[in-house]
């Protein structure tokens, strides 16, 4: 049984080759806040020292200075490299800063985790927290367990790296080998000799680890691919179990490696498939499936007996089970420990056992129940599980971790427990292939396998697998699912390998649908996860019933008076200014109001600043008119923010819907929703649910669980269907809302007028935010709706053609470059904090003015003053380089005098990104009561940090932070303590920069959005319209180089809604095609069988059809430029004998502004395109008039 590593390396743009980066300002991933080690590369890099022309990607063995990068950079290098470690500040005495030499191919890591277990802690109360004596024998001991010529290293990159993206972290293993040797214990010199004796001589917490490349060993080539993503994803190696890269470095079993180790074969075969020359990967190949062979050997048959015998109490058995492995009696072991425990035997061969703990023992193997006995003999000792998985799987509540049957069928079928088990944490996962090597060992093993390798069982496991990896889709094609189940197996060894067919799908039916659910629909099959399925049903058959209800009837009646009045603010700007307008908008929003308050289930739907929570009040004040002020009612929102907000604005109570969950117990402690046994709430009878865009179909099901519905009289639903998708499977609020539409249904408002763009109108104050979020809208309307938004999108897009003030509250920058990009920013936001407190801005104390601004008249600053959003984490216009740049220019004095801990110091903006519930909660210091309280913090939760409230001395000049406390919004009293870079990068990060998806639900006085155009994976038109519309008083938009990303974004096909496979209400299935368009997509370009996704209208569709059907080569709504640079946007572009044609279809010329816009529009092609302009009108021979035209033209 060998000790394998894993070893964290910093990011690196030339593959860790011993160089400095050919391009050291794009890695902004070494300096992030999960770099190696720590933030060390973030305050000592010199990046003006390695972008210089002489050092830029030289090898870093013939510079003149070690760059901070020194511990990761000689991994695949073979040249020799000088290392060093600074002594900590906090030494203070005559400690010398240490070098040492590191070989070729050496890295540098230390087991962090051993250095914060419980064991070496003083006791409570003690002058010192950690007893580094035993932290040193701790690192002894864990490097001790590796063996050189056998222990294999695992290199791997935290989530700072360029594919942690979308609200998703990732760990990315970079590269394998062979550990060759360890390097010494280091010191460091000149330390005091007090400093010695309470730091066990000063040790130097790095330890050298060469490996045995080139010759053992390989990295995979990122580096080269950055630029080509399509086929970067096809061998970016993203671990499965996280568990094994944590803490800098941990322990990896056999029977881990060996499936990280299949996966590489994998990989192998995809760069020999895509050409890539940088390693000869047949060979490389050839040297895995010998690691395979070596790893089965060595992993055993029964890899998991050791942590039974844990389990089980029977300690003793541990080192004789382990001695008789070495000698290859791993089986006779086995047999003999059993047939103790099953008293068939009175003792155990080559183990002394003391009487009492025979009886004891065997006592407590009899008092297990019989299933238990089972599975604790024959199954589980065949898994690598970890002790307290065991637990878990034979617990009595074994549900709260996701496991729904008994132990018996966990016997008959062990693939249950990588379909089912959820664990505590990232850490606590059990996998598809821990469970298949346990079912199907290596023949030469010499135990049986549990069934044949195309049982159902497995073949069902795989499918759940698969579709668990499905982060937004309902279900999927059975074609997609078999071609990656398929291809996943082609990669195994021969006994395990086969592949699969549609046929057992039919075969095996009774056996699949245990899990899944098997839809067929028009001669195919789509495959569902059964839970998922439930959970659409769940959601579908309550609105169903809600929707064929009678209308409500009152105890009182409820007039338009009564509407008026808790709708009309005679404060409002507006019923000054402009009475008349003012009072034709409540009028909308009372027939809004007034629609839907006797419905049962109803929707409230509106763009930013149309009332939405105006008109939440005004309900909730109906409600206690019509039913008495008695009436039970309840508020939630998916986020702690959104709650707080809508809190703020009703004056009513709120929670979260994971709040309320938990309250009723359908929320386990690991944050997974229950599919039974939590308490159905009886005793509300209306409930709001706001941000309901946001709610994905796993945690709505979970909701309508939890109440009777029998109870219920209402259901309110408000939110903008505009807005980014939930992260989570499906696109609930946006299916109710077709639904809802598409029965004719009385119980959808959607509001139209926006209050907020009328009051910025009167006050001067500009209206450029709410004009540019209005050609996103992507709501349901009339074609002749959308027709009138196109002529209004050609108007706004040629103002932002040129940069600066478009209107009062929207200005527009281009950058074509980072370089300009960072001054930009800055620029604005300095002359922004300029403006905002009328002092000049002093670049030697940068910090003072953004918190005087951040706080206006209030006694703390506000988040919510300002805030940079930008679409990604990584890249140099990403958040995570964004935030160095801003912690440099206004907090750098903090940062690099007094140090960070984590990447973050003192008065940082910081962003919780780990939800703290009640589970899970801070301990706190509250200013006010002066005690120690408990509280919970959300993921978006903003804040500030502050010097801990212990060091006073930290105005001092010699002061360094190893310890600080953070407040956050709405929370100001309690300071939570972060003691630790480990706390600080668990739980929070800088948030000068956040991205779009985590400001969804919050608004800012003024927000910088930073728009890339050269990176557009993640740009949707949900995403542009959310990062627009988080700004209240003030919009400054960075975009790249052009106004095309504007245009580009407002193409139907950027949708992000329109490619979710979904069927709440109706089957929905997204055509291949379109699932597939963005790595085969030219912009304008409509495939034939997607007219109906990618054209607007349906006189539109109509023509592109007869386009089709013709053969005409056509693109769609692609910008037009004049030689003066203006442009308009053609319907259609026709190519026909190598010259142009643009194609306008007008649709509302009764309409003056339309026709006015039109003829503006006809004249600039009169004047540029003179002869090349065809028109159609709307007419009821559409098609006739169409065919007329291309025969006229086109034949």
């Amino acid at each position: 049984m060998t000790k394998h590593i894993s070893a964290r390396l910093a990011w690196h743009m030339n593959g860790w080759n011993g160089s400095i980066c050919n391009n050291p300002t794009a890695n902004v991933y070494c300096v992030g806040q999960h770099s190696y080690p720590g933030d060390m590369i973030a305050q000592r890099r010199d990046l003006e020292w390695e972008a210089s022309e002489n050092v830029r990607g030289k090898t870093v063995e013939k510079l003149d200075k070690i760059p901070p990068c020194v511990y990761s950079i000689n991994a695949f290098s073979t040249a020799k490299v000088k290392a060093f470690s600074q002594p900590p500040d906090w030494f203070r005495d005559d400690s010398k800063v240490r070098y040492w030499e590191l070989p070729p191919s050496t890295v540098c890591i230390w087991p962090y985790e051993e250095m914060y277990a419980d064991d070496v802690k003083y006791p409570e109360g003690s002058s010192q927290t950690y007893d580094y004596k035993k932290r040193l024998e701790r690192a002894k001991q864990y490097f001790q367990e590796l063996t050189p010529d056998k222990s294999l290293i695992f290199y791997y990159a935290n989530y700072s790296n360029p594919f942690s993206e979308n609200e998703s972290n990732k760990y990315v293993l970079v590269g394998i080998s062979r550990l060759k040797s360890l390097g010494d214990l280091l010191f460091y010199e000149g330390m005091s000799e007090e400093n010695k004796r309470r730091y066990a001589g000063g040790f130097v917490w790095q330890m050298p680890v060469t490996s045995h490349y080139p010759e053992q060993g390989f990295r995979l080539p990122y580096h080269l691919y950055l630029d080509k993503p399509d086929v970067l994803k096809q061998f970016l190696f993203i671990p499965d179990n996280d568990r094994n890269f944590k803490y800098a470095t941990r322990h990896i079993s056999d029977d881990d490696s060996l499936d990280i180790v299949e996966r590489l074969v994998e990989t192998t075969q995809t760069l020999i498939k895509i050409g890539d020359k940088t390693e000869n990967w047949k060979l490389r190949r050839t040297w895995l499936l010998s690691l395979i062979a070596e790893l089965w050997n060595n992993r055993g048959a029964y890899p998991g007996l050791s942590k039974v015998l844990d389990y089980l109490g029977f300690q003793e058995a541990i080192p004789y089970y382990k001695a008789q492995v070495a000698t290859g009696k791993e089986i006779e072991a086995k047999e003999a420990i059993f047939s103790f425990l099953d008293s068939k035997t009175g003792l155990i061969p080559k183990l002394k056992l003391s009487d009492d703990i025979r009886k004891k023992t065997q006592r407590s193997w009899k008092l297990k129940t019989e299933q238990e006995r089972e599975l604790l003999t024959h199954i589980l000792p065949r898994i690598d599980l970890q002790k307290d998985q065991i637990e878990k799987i034979l617990a009595e509540d074994r549900a709260k971790n996701g496991i729904m049957t008994g132990l018996d069928e966990i016997a008959q079928n062990p693939y249950l427990l990588s379909e089912q088990f959820v664990g505590d944490d990232s850490d606590d996962r059990i996998s598809f292939n821990k469970i298949d090597h346990g079912a199907l060992p290596s023949l030469e093993l010499g135990i049986e396998p549990l069934l044949e390798n195309d049982d159902a069982r497995r073949f069902r496991a795989l499918c759940v697998e698969r579709l668990n990896r499905e982060g937004v889709h309902s279900f999927v094609s059975a074609e997609n699912i078999l071609h990656d189940v398929n291809y996943k197996l082609s990669f195994f060894p021969d006994w395990k390998r086969h592949q699969f067919n549609l046929r057992y799908f039919e075969v095996d039916r009774n056996i699949l649908e245990e899990a899944l659910t098997l839809r067929h629909e028009e001669d195919r099959l789509y495959i569902y996860l059964k839970h998922v399925y439930e959970d659409e049903r769940e959601i579908e058959t309550q609105i169903r019933s809600l929707a064929k209800r009678p209308d409500i009837s009152f105890r009182l009646p409820v007039t338009e008076k009564h509407w008026h009045d808790y709708l009309y603010d005679p404060n409002s700007v507006l019923a000054e200014k402009n009475p008349k307008e003012y009072k034709a908008a409540i009028d909308g929003q009372i027939k809004v109001c007034q629609k839907v308050f006797t419905k049962p289930i109803c929707v409230v739907s509106g763009a930013a600043g149309t009332g939405k929570t105006t008109i939440i009040k005004a309900i909730i004040n109906a409600i206690e008119k019509a039913h008495g002020k008695g009436t039970s009612f309840q508020l939630l929102a998916p986020t702690g923010k959104a709650a707080d907000r809508i809190r703020e604005k009703t004056e009513k109570p709120a929670s979260t819907i994971h709040s309320f969950l938990a309250q009723r117990g359908w929320l386990n402690d690991n944050l997974t929703f229950k599919r039974v046994g939590g308490k159905s709430e009886e005793g509300i009878s209306t409930y709001i649910i706001d941000e309901a865009s946001m709610v994905d179909i796993s945690l709505g099901a979970t909701l309508f669980r939890s109440i009777n519905w029998a109870s219920v009289q209402r259901l309110i639903l408000v939110g903008d269907s505009n807005q980014l998708l939930p992260i989570g499977r499906g696109k609930v609020f946006a299916d109710i809302i077709d639904w809802l539409i598409e029965q004719g249904s009385e119980s959808i408002g959607i509001l139209r007028t926006n209050l907020r763009q009328m009051e910025n109108r009167l006050e001067d104050k500009g209206t450029g935010i709410l004009d540019l979020a209005n050609i996103y809208l992507r709501e349901k309307t009339a074609d002749i709706e959308k027709q009138n938004q196109k002529s209004q999108a050609e108007s706004i897009l040629a103002r932002l053609q040129d940069e600066g003030d478009i209107d009062k509250d929207l200005r527009v920058f281009y950058w074509k470059n980072p370089v300009e990009l960072k001054q930009k920013l800055l620029d604005a936001i300095v002359s922004d904090i300029e403006a905002d407190t009328g002092e000049k801005f002093n670049r030697d104390r940068p910090y003072e003015l953004l918190v005087k601004a951040a706080k206006g008249n209030n006694p703390n600053q506000r988040p919510s003053y300002s805030q940079v959003l930008s679409p990604y984490r990584g890249e140099e216009f990403g958040t995570e380089n964004i935030n160095l740049e801003m912690q440099q220019f206004f907090n750098g004095y903090y940062a690099k005098n007094k140090g960070t801990l984590g990447g973050i110091t003192i008065f940082d903006k910081i962003i919780q990104f780990r939800n703290r519930p009640k589970s899970d909660q801070y301990w706190s210091y509250n200013n006010e009561s002066q005690h120690k309280e408990q509280i919970e913090v959300y993921n978006g939760e903003l804040g500030y940090t502050k010097p801990h409230a212990f060091d006073r001395k930290w105005k001092w000049s010699d002061f360094r932070i190893r310890q600080f406390q953070a407040w956050f919004a709405r929370k100001e009293n309690y300071w939570v303590e972060f003691k630790s870079g480990s706390d600080v990068e668990n739980n929070i990060e800088l948030a000068y920069a956040i991205s779009v998806h985590k400001s969804q639900g919050s608004e800012f006085d003024r927000v910088y959005f930073i728009l890339p155009k050269s990176k557009a994976a993640l740009l949707s038109t949900e995403l542009i319209y959310t990062g627009i519309t988080r700004a209240q008083k003030h919009l400054t938009i960075l975009a790249e180089e052009d106004v095309s990303v504007f245009v580009s974004l407002r193409r139907l096909e950027k949708s992000h809604l329109l490619v979710i496979n979904s069927s709440l209400f109706k089957f929905r299935p997204v055509q291949d095609e379109m699932l597939q368009i963005q790595s085969c997509y030219e912009e304008g370009k409509i495939h034939h069988t997607l007219a109906d996704y990618m054209v607007r209208s349906k006189s539109e569709v109509i023509i592109a059809n007869i386009l089709f059907d013709r053969n005409i080569p056509f693109k769609y709504e692609v910008p037009l430029f004049a030689s003066d640079g203006t442009f308009y946007i053609p319907d259609f572009t026709i190519t026909w004998n190598g010259e142009q044609w643009y194609w306008e279809h007008l649709g509302l010329l009764d309409r003056e502004d339309y026709r006015n816009h039109w003829q503006i529009k006809k004249e600039w092609y009169k004047k540029h395109f003179s002869g090349r302009l065809i028109t159609t009108t709307e007419s009821t021979i559409l098609s006739k008039d169409a065919k007329d035209i291309i025969d006229k033209y086109f034949s």
